[in-house]
């Protein structure tokens, strides 16, 4: 355990260490960041398996935070978040519990349980000790090239963007992290077995999994105002057949303190890095879209009506311009209006346009972020 701390601290920006404290930080989601059997296991209910050393510990001591509360629990899925999750020893209650209106930094990892990632590999693993170089992992869950595992991606997509949308409802100025899946495997070669047994083209049809599954995960983020951490990368090389040292995945044998098929200390060190080198960058600018008008064309002394989405709640500046002579828009009236995660509603009254016919057009401008523009004609 020392020795992950120290490869962190040793390896972590320098801005994180400088920076000042960014919290409240909630750290949600499954067992890849609660960190099964790595020690020290720690926390409430015991049967969620969670470690003072996963990658939210590390991240928080990384950034000094203050305030730093982990509600992840092995084995949760997406419906974990909003539902008690019964466990040895007790029950985690819904995860988003956890999170504040003050909450300001929120990381989550996901989505593996609900495709059931891990239990297809064990699935594999038993099926591979008797064809150690068969395509029997392929054959059983895409037979005829109907993949079972791909279609449980692409219906964990919409439960992924819930998750996402239900932090920003909860937090609405909290900087949102998705963490993707490490490189549990190997990319390339023939394996380990019978270390791990599963064959080459198992290994190789399980990284194509795991890649899809990790581009399921960004798409989201980038549609529902999260961060995507992309921690694959970062730990090719260190995948389950490597020996122990370089290993950062435990096999279905562990040879360190780890759930089989899971980070262990080092892993979750390689983890927390990628975490904090995400949050050490500048926080996005807020993104306004979907801007547009009830109507095309009002009567004369009726409310003009729009709607926008935000990904995540901030101050809008709204400028109402009528078109003029030669059709130039000059400046009539500016607006501000602070809008919430998801959708907003935007009322110009009439006496806002002075109840004068013609074209007009809105600009709509989130802090720091870019604009959107729509046009409404007023009739006499």
């Amino acid at each position: 355990m020392v020795i992950a701390a120290l490869t962190v601290a040793l390896m972590l920006p320098a801005t994180a260490a400088s920076a000042a404290d960014p919290g409240p930080y909630v750290a949600l989601g499954d067992s890849y960041t609660a960190a099964p059997l790595v020690l020290n296991q720690t926390g409430r209910p015991a049967g969620c398996s969670r470690s003072d050393h996963n990658y939210p510990s590390l991240v928080a001591a990384a950034f000094g935070v203050g305030s730093f509360t982990d509600v992840s629990c092995s084995a949760a899925q997406t419906k974990d978040m909003t539902a008690p999750q019964a466990v040895a020893f007790g029950t985690n209650m819904p995860q988003f519990d956890a999170l504040r209106e003050d909450t300001r930094v929120v990381t989550v990892g996901i989505g593996g349980n609900d495709v059931g990632f891990v239990g297809a590999a064990l699935t594999c693993g038993g099926l591979g000790l008797t064809t150690p170089t068969g395509t029997s992992c392929r054959n059983f869950y895409a037979p005829g090239g109907n993949d079972s595992l791909t279609s449980s991606i692409a219906q964990a997509a919409p439960k992924i963007a819930a998750v996402l949308t239900g932090i920003h409802e909860r937090s609405p100025q909290a900087r949102t992290a998705l963490v993707g899946y490490p490189a549990v495997v190997p990319r390339t070669g023939n394996g380990c077995y019978p270390i791990v047994s599963l064959s080459p083209d198992d290994l190789r049809y399980f990284d194509s999994l795991l890649m899809r599954l990790n581009a399921m995960l960004a798409e989201q983020a980038a549609a529902n105002g999260a961060e995507f951490v992309d921690t694959y990368f970062d730990s090719i090389g260190h995948d389950v057949c490597k020996l122990p040292g370089a290993k950062w995945f435990e096999g279905l044998i562990p040879t360190a303190v780890a759930y089989p098929l899971h980070p262990n200390a080092l892993g979750m060190a390689s983890m927390a890095r990628s975490v904090v080198r995400v949050l050490s960058g500048p926080r996005p600018a807020p993104v306004l879209s979907e801007l547009v008008r009830a109507k095309r064309t009002i009567r004369r002394g009726s409310t003009a009506r729009l709607r926008y989405r935000l990904d995540r709640a901030a101050g809008v500046a709204v400028v109402l311009r009528r078109r003029a002579a030669k059709g130039r828009y000059v400046v009539v009236r500016r607006l501000t209006s602070q809008g919430s995660a998801g959708e907003n509603a935007l009322a110009i009254s009439a006496k806002a346009y002075a109840r004068r016919a013609g074209l007009y057009s809105v600009s709509a401008t989130p802090a720091d972020g870019s604009a959107q523009v729509v046009r409404f004609r007023v009739k006499r």
